[in-house]
């Protein structure tokens, strides 16, 4: 199986009239899909910056791990 995460998608919609395919709630749906699927893609990036950060902070000194002898 391959994963596919698509970081950024650019598109166009343009509303016809009132006999187009997409309801005003159909619409609605797809904009909060869209928007909660972005905003899980940076959670995600912000997590992944985290967790691949140099000098973390038990190596930064204080605490129970770090700092001098």
């Amino acid at each position: 199986m391959t994963q596919v995460r698509i970081r950024e998608v650019v598109g166009t919609l343009q509303a016809v009239d009132s006999e187009s395919l997409l309801s005003p709630q159909i619409m609605e749906r797809i904009v909060a899909a869209v928007l909660q699927a972005t905003q899980g893609a940076q959670r995600d990036e912000a997590a992944r910056q985290r967790d691949t950060r140099i000098g973390a902070a038990c190596c930064q000194g204080g605490g129970e791990h770090g700092g001098k002898p």
